[in-house]
């Protein structure tokens, strides 16, 4: 017990009275740490000459530690579904005779991941048409291209988009689907896609659903139930857990060709061969072993697409849970933590630090051990870092509350735990 001295009767604090663990310094208090979380995310982070340390927060997700660093992947199976071949630096008549040998080993369905806007040669064009249009099964690729943005750029919406494909020459009675992934620009880490896209009143295909329909209607089926918008992608694989063909390994005596068969063969850029590794096409991904401060991008497009068909063949779709239940969840867990800091800012403020900064450091360990735990095992995720924020923010934040609560007291005679400190 202890008494405060003014106009208050005798006020108890008991650390395991259900009244004193509702009390208004608890919910106040919390309350601010939001308050200075939202105006902290609102305005410092709008600040320019603060972009790199925004873009470097922004950019970077804790599960990025799960696909970087703890996933084994030599445990991964090979994905006998999908075969990659590399167009290289192939013309447009090389390209179409890639087409015109896969095809003849009767694959399941080409996606060609390549969008020729403009005519060139004419013998070339005419010859990459022909190719195009007796493939059995074929299709091709396009983008959403927003205004004043580069390809893809998601600060925009939809219906501001326009879909840029191949020349009609090419495309007409040809499938296509867009390339595009979800990402702020071009240097960030693509972690998401969107499957399906309203454009214009019309409902388009993503270049990856085109070919989930055409290979397996039962997995789009689940594909298209779940209504996301976006779909987070499940990273698996790297390049050695593909069948990648080099631009010279596609020849008709090539026997090997004949993996091809009721297969989704992927013609994409890889390089000028699978042993020259360049920047083009090729974008950051979780999988990149430096997932904080990249310095080269780590896997091209075409795998990218690849290891979202393994995701829908395979079911591995990642669920998030909904941002304001994650919110309720860390408001929640944080009044939790601060009814016990206030005990001991208030009544042991001495070891108020060193017990706040352990609790907070294992807190951060275990939702972050959690975090990582239903992802590997589940497929399931949360944005950890909406219940780790306000923690950390919760030490000072304390300091702020008790400079208010005090001054409330001394003009309104507002009555509050912190008068004892």
């Amino acid at each position: 017990k202890f008494e405060i001295k003014g106009n208050y009767n005798q006020t108890e604090f008991d650390l395991h009275s259900l009244k004193n663990f509702f009390h208004k310094d608890v919910l106040f208090s919390s309350l601010l740490v939001f308050l200075v979380l939202f105006l902290f995310r609102s305005f410092v982070f709008n600040i320019h000459f603060l972009d790199p340390i925004s873009n470097a927060f922004h950019d970077f997700k804790l599960s990025d530690i799960y696909y970087s660093k703890l996933i084994d992947h030599e445990k991964t199976t090979v994905d006998t579904n999908i075969v990659i071949v590399n167009i290289g630096e192939n013309s447009r008549e090389d390209i179409a005779k890639q087409i015109e040998i896969i095809d003849k080993f009767q694959p399941k369905v080409i996606g060609l991941d390549v969008v020729f806007e403009e005519r060139k040669n004419p013998l070339s064009d005419i010859v990459l048409r022909e190719a195009i249009s007796n493939a059995h099964n074929i299709v091709l690729a396009n983008y959403l291209n927003y205004p004043e943005s580069d390809h893809g750029n998601n600060n925009h919406h939809d219906s501001e988009a326009e879909l840029v494909g191949s020349h009609e020459f090419f495309s007409q009675d040809v499938r296509s689907g867009y390339v595009n992934f979800v990402a702020e620009s071009d240097q960030s880490t693509i972690r998401k896609y969107a499957p399906f896209v309203e454009l214009h009143e019309h409902e388009y295909l993503s270049f990856t659903s085109h070919l989930i329909k055409d290979y397996n209607q039962k997995a789009f089926e689940k594909l298209s139930k779940r209504h996301n918008e976006v779909e987070i992608i499940n990273y698996k694989r790297k390049n050695n857990k593909y069948i990648i063909l080099d631009v010279d390994e596609i020849k008709e005596e090539n026997a090997n060709l004949n993996i091809l068969k009721d297969k989704i063969v992927l013609l994409g850029y890889l390089g000028p061969d699978l042993h020259t590794n360049v920047i083009e096409d090729n974008h950051y991904t979780p999988l990149n072993p430096k997932y904080n401060g990249k310095s080269l991008p780590d896997m091209y497009g075409v795998v990218i697409h690849a290891n979202i068909l393994s995701m829908i063949l395979e079911n591995g779709f990642v669920t998030k849970l909904k941002s304001w239940l994650v919110l309720f969840l860390s408001f929640i867990i944080l009044y939790l933590h601060m009814y016990y800091f206030i005990k001991y800012y208030v009544h042991r403020h001495i070891w108020y630090h060193v017990f706040a900064k352990f609790v907070q450091l294992l807190t951060s360990v275990i939702i972050v051990g959690i975090e990582i735990y239903i992802l590997s095992k589940f497929n399931f995720t949360l944005n950890s870092s909406l219940i780790i924020i306000p923690i950390i923010l919760s030490i000072d934040v304390l300091y702020f509350y008790d400079g208010i609560v005090k001054f409330l007291h001394k003009k309104f005679n507002y009555n509050t735990w912190f008068l004892e400190h």
